[in-house]
């Protein structure tokens, strides 16, 4: 496709931005508000019927789990505007860019949503902490969003939610469903493609399909193999580390820019 040169507009970006917010922000309230309320009466119950007990991991685990599995099903339906018949035509004369409508989309399903949940849980872990402590007479630690921890956490949300963006532009319905699906066949292809490679970078030490079981053999080789293969294991983590952190999440929202302008005029004329 032809690409021609689009004006990018701080300005007419906020105001999209603005106004993709508050068209659903009030169910996006009610959501956040319902599974406080679920949360402060799993800790209110865990400590009182359960006999629980204080954990320094609760917060990690339980953030982690909301900023995942929530920013990715808010993520599979941030183009469905775009996907539908009815609301792509009027969303198409809005007064912005292609590029301006991508970069908005992918800043509410990420720094938006990033945003949201640190400020969402943070107040519940006060609330939480309260409550509990005034029926139990204990609570959970404080959440403390500055630990290294928790921006790895959404240093890797970040990268990963840049796949789903990807299924959420491409797929008209099921999003997330296709999504997961996509990346469990790709798993499948990989996990295929290394058994291979490795069946042929040590094919000395296999029989067909099965590992030789001598242990002359066997045993040697896998105290060596640190050593043997040192160097290209280091290639092989920095080449890792590149397009996971570098690549894969701008490669990811170009994919979807790109596909934006496809699925955009094919919806809407």
């Amino acid at each position: 496709m032809q690409f021609k040169e689009e004006r990018f507009s701080l300005k007419r970006m906020e105001l999209l931005m603005r106004r993709d917010i508050t068209t659903g922000y009030k169910n996006v309230l009610i959501i956040i508000a319902a599974l406080a309320a679920v949360l402060i009466t799993f800790d209110v119950l865990s400590f009182t019927i359960f006999q629980g007990s204080a954990e320094i991991g609760h917060h990690l685990s339980t953030f982690s789990t909301i900023l995942f599995i929530g920013g990715f099903i808010a993520t599979s339906g941030i183009f469905k505007e775009v996907h539908k018949r009815e609301s792509a035509q009027a969303y198409l004369m809005l007064p912005a860019s292609p590029l301006e409508k991508t970069v908005s989309r992918i800043l509410i399903s990420n720094l938006g949503w990033i945003l949201l949940t640190l400020l969402w849980y943070s107040a519940y872990s006060y609330l939480s902490a309260g409550v509990t402590e005034l029926i139990a007479g204990q609570h959970h630690y404080l959440f403390n969003p500055f630990q290294t921890q928790f921006w790895l956490i959404v240093a890797n949300y970040l990268v990963v939610q840049s796949i789903f963006l990807v299924g959420a532009i491409y797929f008209r319905k099921a999003q997330l469903f296709k999504t997961l699906l996509t990346l469990f066949a790709a798993g499948v292809l990989f996990s295929i493609f290394m058994a291979v490679l490795v069946r042929i970078v040590f094919a000395p030490y296999f029989s067909g399909m099965f590992i030789i079981d001598n242990a002359k053999l066997i045993g040697p080789m896998f105290e060596d193999m640190p050593f043997r293969f040192q160097d290209k294991i280091k290639v092989l983590m920095i080449i890792r580390n590149v397009f996971y952190w570098g690549l894969l999440a701008p490669v990811a929202w170009l994919i979807t820019y790109i596909r934006f302008r496809e699925v955009q005029v094919k919806d809407a004329v």
